[in-house]
């Protein structure tokens, strides 16, 4: 398993624990209950990627795509935390760390 796939998949276990741990800080308000109990899919992402399953690449790179961009919808047009900010970054991260994996899987294929 490539080291870019090992950081995806800490990464996304990382936000799937600090989505529902904003519920504590913040409170259940639908603006932070919803993004918080969505993002707690991520922890499974998380665990997928650390499976050898080449789908768990392309659904890493589909859900924190759409989570990262609803986060930018609400970072230019809400009132963002900075868990907002830090959820952001992670997904955009992940979304290109998987790209690079399944490029790799390619270019290894092509070059046998």
């Amino acid at each position: 398993m490539p080291i870019q796939q090992k950081i995806a998949a800490g990464l996304m276990l990382l936000s799937g624990i600090t989505h529902p741990l904003q519920l504590l800080i913040y409170g259940t308000a639908p603006e932070i209950r919803e993004p918080a109990l969505a993002g707690s899919l991520f922890f499974l992402v998380g665990l997928g990627l650390l499976s050898r399953y080449r789908i768990a690449l392309w659904i890493a790179i589909v859900l924190p795509l759409l989570g990262g961009s609803g986060a930018l919808v609400r970072i230019f047009s809400a009132n963002p935390t900075p868990f907002t900010y830090f959820h952001t970054l992670i997904d955009f991260v992940v979304v290109g760390l998987c790209i690079h994996v399944l490029a790799l899987g390619r270019t290894r294929s092509a070059a046998s």
